[in-house]
């Protein structure tokens, strides 16, 4: 082993190193004990390049949204916007906040960033559904009973038992956007600490994961796609681990840039 490279990771003799090819000829090197940190500071960037979005092009994420994403192909969307729209949205594209996604058919879809979704679209509904829970929460301590015409109860209810799955299982699953809010809540602190990671996929769920869980199979997983390119089913049989849960790291990986879903449900290293 060179004696930069020795150096440059601090090896003392008795660490384990991983390989990760780089290029037809060559490699990255990385102790073991490193690759969980590089991924989880991976994950923990953000698009700082996206916090000053125009009202403008707010405006034409806002029109994007109002499409069902299996229904945003270049034709419908060029359809609803005017022409200083569309040079918006090559702008956009440009930056990385609306993103092309190629399905099976080839046929292409415009996907919306999260984190830029979340910060821009969903943070108002996300306040009006955090704002119910709290004051539902509120209303339970003060002994006050709440009718169950609006569910809020029921569903507080069920996060303590999401909560429970989530740390037997390491991850979860939620459906809607009122599920995530509400646990968000029951979780913050974890949130702010790094303990809890999550992330809105393509397909409207919420893949809320422990960053133990994560860190745990995150290194098994790129280290398998460093072979070539791997189905999400493969990915779980591989590793030993849900479909699901392969599926929230992948996603994960992908919104830090470590790993792209080519066409559905089949990811690469970038």
């Amino acid at each position: 082993m060179p004696y930069d490279v020795v150096t440059g990771l601090n090896l003392k003799g008795d660490e384990e190193l991983d390989f990760f090819k780089f290029g037809e000829k060559s490699f990255i090197v990385a102790k073991k004990e490193d690759v969980a940190a590089m991924l989880s500071r991976g994950i923990s960037k953000n698009y700082e390049a996206n916090k000053g979005l125009s009202q403008d092009e707010i405006n034409v994420l806002k029109k994007l949204d109002t499409l069902r994403y299996n229904e945003r192909s270049r034709e419908k969307v060029e359809r609803i916007l005017n022409d200083a729209e569309k040079k918006i949205l090559y702008n956009l594209i440009k930056k990385k906040v609306v993103t092309p996604f190629s399905k099976d058919n080839n046929e292409e879809l415009y996907s919306i960033s999260k984190n830029v979704y979340d910060k821009f679209l969903l943070r108002k509904k996300r306040q009006t559904e955090e704002k119910n829970v709290k004051e539902a929460v509120k209303e339970a301590e003060a002994g006050v009973e709440r009718k169950i015409g609006s569910g809020l109860e029921e569903r507080y209810g069920i996060e303590n038992e999401y909560v429970k799955r989530l740390e037997e299982k390491g991850y979860i699953v939620l459906q809607t956007e009122a599920e995530a809010a509400s646990l968000s809540i029951a979780l913050e602190e974890s949130i702010k600490q790094g303990i809890v990671l999550g992330t809105r996929a393509f397909n409207k769920k919420f893949y809320i994961l422990l960053r133990q869980f994560f860190e745990k199979y995150a290194p098994q997983i790129v280290k398998g796609l460093s072979g070539g390119g791997m189905k999400v089913e493969d990915v779980a049989r591989r590793i030993g681990i849900d479909e699901d849960a392969a599926r929230g790291i992948l996603y994960l990986l992908a919104e830090s840039g470590d790993v792209s879903e080519k066409k559905k449900d089949l990811f690469v290293l970038t």
